[in-house]
């Protein structure tokens, strides 16, 4: 496939996924009533007038009236604190995937040692983000409790300490991932011929590493981080709205909430863009190491 084409992906889904919830969304939601999502967040109630003459009356705002901005202000600021979360993600799987895979291949030859890590690895990648996301909130709120102060905050925004918990949940699919595959790949390297030379002639082992091992593995790596990012973007509306983390999955869940198809299908366009985007830097990547 031409790079041309590659790139008309991303477009393409974004419109045929535009195209396709703003023609189903208005007539599945016709189908059920408004509901709260979070405390705040859905119908509410409208109080006119004092006295005897209070009025109430139910209230089911948009997602425009939700946040008092144009709906395009919502979707780009939303859109934007998913992006940061991602290139988190992207970051932290490739960092830490790649040196947990070079531990595990080091200790190839200690059956226990290695069969520990990749074991360990094998249990993270086989857990939704979701219930990681649960799960680390569920753990610092007793860690914090028995500490009599906050370790960390378990739900909110932020590009601070606030970034941890869904760093987390978001990652360890994709860490897990990459340190499996590493793992092999390194295991293969270094078995090969021109490593058993390096080390005849000497070589520091962290030079060999870095010089003659990283640069076949790092292909690899890549790729997993790649498919990891898939995930998490997919895994992307429930881990933010566990953890309340106000981007682009928590505003989609939002809009079906509150029965706004126009935000739905704007969330729907930027969660398909990001997962298209993703593909493309994998198709990218595989077209220039192959």
């Amino acid at each position: 496939m031409t790079l041309g084409l590659r790139l008309l992906r991303v477009p393409a889904t974004v419109l045929a996924l535009g195209l396709l919830f703003a023609l189903i969304a208005p007539v599945a939601m016709a189908q059920y009533l408004p509901f709260q999502l979070a405390p705040g967040i859905g119908p509410s109630f409208r109080v006119s007038g004092t006295g005897p003459g209070t009025t109430i009356t139910p209230f089911v705002p948009t997602i425009e009236t939700q946040y008092q901005e144009p709906l395009a202000t919502v979707i780009a600021q939303a859109a934007v604190r998913s992006v940061a979360l991602l290139a988190g993600v992207t970051v932290f799987s490739l960092f830490v995937g790649v040196l947990v895979g070079i531990a595990a291949a080091l200790v190839r030859r200690r059956a226990f040692a290695s069969g520990a890590v990749l074991g360990a690895t094998s249990v993270v990648a086989a857990v939704p983000a979701f219930f990681l996301a649960y799960f680390l909130q569920i753990l610092f709120i007793f860690i914090g409790g028995a500490a009599g102060h906050t370790v960390l905050p378990v739900f909110g925004y932020g590009l601070d300490s606030h970034l941890v918990l869904p760093l987390l949940a978001l990652s360890a699919p994709a860490v897990a991932t990459t340190a499996q595959l590493t793992a092999i790949r390194m295991g293969e390297v270094f078995d090969a011929d021109f490593i058993t030379t390096a080390n005849a002639k000497g070589l520091l082992p962290s030079w060999i590493i870095k010089v003659h091992v990283l640069p076949h593995v790092l292909p690899v790596s890549l790729e997993a981080v790649g498919s990891g990012l898939r995930v998490a973007v997919a895994s992307l509306p429930i881990v933010e709205y566990i953890l309340l983390w106000n981007g682009i999955g928590f505003v989609a869940l939002q809009s079906i909430a509150l029965r706004d198809p126009a935000a739905l299908t704007a969330c729907a366009a930027v969660l398909g863009a990001l997962f298209a985007v993703s593909t493309l830097l994998l198709d990218l990547r595989r077209a220039r190491f192959h």
